[in-house]
């Protein structure tokens, strides 16, 4: 579908240069005007929200808008996979959650673990621009970014006399600060980002020779990969000759729902990752079919 890019089967990371980033649009108001005002970038929104992503593809077609594309995705993970290094020109974060709760700080999309990856990102000169109405949020904020070393910072309270949204009139007017920190890269960070996940052109079935499948082990497994990478199991479900497992791979946080497809063979048995389990092929997602051929046979 045009606009929408599908994370799992483009050739990663994108090709593109100079991109403008909106995390989390929402609405999709700032950013169908981010792409009607820069009609020569690419512009591109991460959002989780499935009704968010198909009220901007409505968008979309209805303005032909061919330069802005959105992601079915969590930031992080789509600025990870997805972006080329010194690839981004801008990222904006228009009144992200704070999660005000301190236990859940470090959901935020500030926390210095985001922040160094963004960063990464963007070109030198370029800048996480930021708009929010809670203060606290942005004292957090500037003291994870500079844990980094990578920024010289702006901040200011937004002014009523700027081209503001609806919303932000309206906010202004009830008597509701609205401030702007603008975190613009001076060099890369001085940390290294503390990710390992590879991603694998293809992903190599298991053939078990003289091996019958039990059932019983393969459902509610839980195996751990190693500190960071879990695998879990969950129903089974038989066909003719033929099983499918759910199953669910968390790696260093990124989490892949899908299906292991176990079929008889001639010789044994064949395990893989079924076809229509769209799946970012990672080494590890080939280390859990592996790991799970060795738990669910036994021989003939």
């Amino acid at each position: 579908m045009r606009c929408l890019i599908d994370h799992r089967k483009v050739k990663k990371p994108l090709p593109w240069e100079d991109i403008l980033v909106e995390i989390g649009f929402g609405r999709g108001e700032f950013i169908v005007k981010l792409a009607e005002e820069n009609p020569n970038k690419k512009v591109i929104g991460f959002e989780i929200s499935g009704i968010s992503i198909e009220k901007l593809l409505k968008k979309c077609r209805e303005l032909n808008l061919y330069n802005l594309f959105c992601v079915h995705m969590d930031a992080f993970w789509g600025f990870y996979f997805l972006l080329k290094d010194s690839s981004v020109e801008s990222i904006f974060l228009n009144f992200p959650d704070p999660w005000f709760k301190k236990k859940h700080h470090k959901r935020r999309l500030t926390s210095e673990r985001n922040l160094n990856l963004f960063a990464r990102k963007l070109k030198k000169g370029g800048a996480i621009r930021i708009k929010t109405d809670h203060l606290p949020f942005v004292e957090w904020t500037l003291e994870e970014a500079k844990k980094l070393g990578t920024f010289d910072i702006n901040f200011r309270k937004v002014d009523r006399g700027e081209p503001l949204t609806k919303y932000e009139k309206k906010w202004i007017s009830m008597g509701r600060e609205i401030y702007a920190l603008d975190l613009i890269k001076v060099k890369d960070p001085e940390h290294e980002l503390d990710v390992s996940i590879k991603e694998v052109e293809t992903l190599f079935p298991v053939e078990l020779e003289g091996k019958e499948f039990l059932w019983e082990r393969a459902q509610n497994l839980e195996l751990r990969l190693s500190d960071s990478v879990i695998l879990k199991t969950f129903r089974v479900f038989e066909g003719e000759g033929t099983w499918i497992v759910e199953a669910l791979l968390s790696e260093e946080g990124f989490v892949q729902k899908f299906f292991f497809e176990i079929r008889k063979t001639k010789r044994g048995l064949r395990v893989d990752i079924a076809s229509h389990s769209e799946v970012i092929r990672t080494l590890n997602l080939q280390r859990a079919v592996e790991t799970f051929a060795e738990k669910i046979a036994e021989d003939v």
